[in-house]
């Protein structure tokens, strides 16, 4: 599915209106160009209008806080970027300009040394600009848990376990955020911008199951009018590998970007592919649908939502697509239903339940439609039946069930919200809530059958997530004779 822009409300100083760059619809964690070091100009099939937002950043044209629309923020940062190259002003970059612009960015970005501080141990990931700053060991004071960083800029990352978490998050915000210059609030995270004699703080406060994560980074106005994308980078790239553990050892290392893979521009998320290409013959066909699954009504009272979990968790696996995350929902004895953004371009991936591993094929993939169907040749142990679309209520509860953030068998209840169609798509609306990660995991009624696959939620509004409904998924008789 395509990002959308859904700017927040940031309650400032002033009335006017702020947005910030996180604030999108959001899907499975996908890498792009701006993941991986490049030897040579990434190709131009392979970037993405986030890129293009990031490298407008880097350079200095976008603000991360910027004012009014996403889309005439960013079209007036296009302008003042080519006004800059001594160009004339257009609606829309050309191919050529939008590849020395990422050039741009990705020169800006280097410029600062961007590395990822790691600790498998603790379970997480984040950006670091290694020759602005260079981390101490790691220390705990009380409970908490700190890793920080100094040098021309200082940087800390800090784990709170217990307090606050996603519950405590809203009695937090009004305090740590006083005096702000800026600040913006989400479901589970929010952040804030305060004014520092010659530079400027930024806080970005992130909740999860244990406790809560603090991102800081001080910078001298100086060091960030030459280096403007510092703020953005470190907010946006903070990645849990799962919830994380402050009673274990740390053992942090820092290590470069990883090198960008071959065949990068074929991996991004639900891109159309080239004419030239789709008329190979590929075995992997292009409905995005399966004969596979049952449809079966909703019949009795309805399960508790732990009776639920019983019933339908057997059915949902992680899915690891190189370094994608997401989830994937057996509904045969060998046949999973996912979204294509989890898988990207690739013909097999592996599915996965605690420690063990199997590899699966996509042997069915729309990619236009976000609906791909994986095959394994083991037998797989539990699956579900998928409940009609006209069958579906407004109002019935709703479970979710997934790998948000790469926490495995997540389980969020709510409603139906509404109905809808997106891209000539039957969706299910729902309030029961999912995160990054959770793309292809499974929404379910109250008697264990599912409605749809978890793909994309608004990150601006409040519960406003979207399945794609999984009688789509459905191939009928006359496509499965043909088959």
């Amino acid at each position: 599915m395509p990002d959308f822009a859904v700017p927040l409300r940031v309650l400032g100083r002033t009335a006017a209106l702020f947005a910030m760059l996180l604030c999108s619809a959001v899907q499975a964690q996908t890498a792009g160009v701006f993941s991986y070091q490049w030897n040579e100009l990434p190709p131009a099939d392979a970037i993405t209008s986030a890129d293009v937002r990031e490298a407008l950043v880097w350079t200095g044209h976008l603000d991360f806080f910027f004012k009014g629309d996403l889309n005439g923020a960013v079209r007036k940062a296009t302008q003042a970027w080519q006004k800059a190259k001594g160009q004339q002003p257009t609606e829309k970059l050309s191919e050529e300009q939008t590849v020395q612009l990422i050039k741009d960015g990705l020169k800006e970005r280097d410029s600062v040394g961007w590395s990822l501080l790691r600790d498998p141990a603790v379970g997480f990931v984040v950006g670091v600009p290694t020759k602005l700053a260079s981390f101490a060991t790691p220390h705990i004071d009380g409970s908490t848990l700190y890793y920080y960083a100094a040098g021309t800029i200082t940087q800390s990352i800090a784990f709170h376990p217990g307090y606050p978490t996603c519950q405590t998050l809203g009695g937090y915000y009004p305090s740590v955020t006083a005096g702000a210059a800026l600040r913006t609030r989400a479901d589970n995270w929010f952040a804030a911008a305060f004014n520092r004699g010659d530079g400027k703080r930024y806080l970005k406060v992130k909740c999860h199951p244990a406790g809560s994560i603090v991102m800081e980074m001080t910078v001298t106005d100086a060091t960030l009018e030459k280096h403007p994308g510092l703020f953005f980078a470190m907010a946006s790239s903070l990645m849990l590998t799962r919830v994380p553990d402050t009673t274990v050892r740390p053992r942090p290392r820092v290590d470069d970007l990883p090198s960008a893979p071959s065949g990068f521009a074929d991996e991004q998320v639900a891109r159309p592919q080239p004419k030239a290409k789709a008329a190979k013959p590929s075995p992997i066909d292009d409905t995005g649908k399966t004969d596979a699954l049952k449809l079966e009504t909703r019949d009795g009272a309805d399960l508790r939502a732990d009776e639920v979990f019983d019933k339908a968790s057997g059915a949902v696996y992680v899915v690891k697509a190189d370094r994608r995350l997401g989830s994937a929902v057996a509904i045969s004895d060998n046949e999973l239903l996912t979204n294509c953004h989890v898988t990207g371009d690739l013909a097999e991936v592996k599915i996965a339940r605690a420690k063990d591993e199997m590899p699966a094929k996509v042997v069915s993939r729309n990619a236009d439609a976000d609906r791909c169907v994986l095959r394994t040749t083991t037998k797989l142990a539990k699956w579900v039946t998928v409940r009609p679309y006209d069958d579906i209520k407004v109002g019935e509860r709703a479970i979710t069930i997934g790998t948000p953030q790469g926490l495995e068998l997540t389980a969020a209840e709510g409603i139906v919200s509404s109905k809808r169609v997106y891209n000539q798509s039957r969706v299910v609306q729902t309030s029961a809530p999912i995160s990054q990660g959770s793309s292809g995991g499974g929404l379910f009624d109250a008697r264990g059958h599912l409605l749809g696959i978890t793909t994309f939620y608004f990150r601006g509004g409040q519960n406003l997530n979207f399945a794609v409904a999984a009688e789509e998924y459905a191939q009928e008789r006359e496509e499965s004779a043909n088959r």
